[in-house]
C-alpha cells in the first residue's frame, strides 16, 4: 500500500492554474525547445497547448514562454527567467508535498513492506 495524491495550483478566484499535465508541458518546453514538439509530449494539441500557457501566463502577470518564428535558423520557444523560477518553484513544492504526505502517511499507517 502506497499513499497517491495529484497536486495543482489554482488562482485566487478558483480557476485552474497549473497541475501535472501544465507542468510537464513547460518541462518539455524547457527540454525540447519547441511548443509543437512539447504539446505533442504533454498531450496536447498545438492550438490547445499555446491557449494554456496564456491562461497561466494571464493569471500570473508575467510570460512563461517566449517564442521566435521560424526563420532560416529555424524559430523555436523557451521558457522565460520568470517562467523557469515558476516552473522550478513549483517543482519544489511538489517534492515538498510529497515528503509531507510520505510523512503523514508513515505516521497512519506505519512503514510498509
Amino acid at each position: 500500500m502506497r499513499p497517491r495524491a495529484k497536486y495543482w495550483l489554482e488562482a485566487e478566484d478558483g480557476r485552474y492554474l497549473m497541475g501535472p499535465r501544465t507542468h510537464r508541458l513547460l518541462r518539455a518546453i524547457e527540454t525540447t525547445g519547441s511548443l509543437k514538439a512539447a504539446a505533442r509530449v504533454a498531450g496536447f494539441s498545438y492550438r490547445a497547448a499555446w491557449s494554456r500557457v496564456r491562461e497561466v501566463e494571464a493569471a500570473l502577470g508575467f510570460p512563461l514562454v517566449a517564442s521566435k518564428s521560424g526563420g532560416e535558423r529555424g524559430g523555436g520557444s523557451r521558457l522565460t527567467p520568470e517562467g523557469r523560477a515558476f516552473l522550478e518553484a513549483y517543482e519544489r513544492f511538489l517534492a515538498e508535498a510529497e515528503r509531507g504526505l510520505g510523512r503523514a502517511f508513515r505516521h497512519a499507517f506505519g512503514e510498509q513492506k
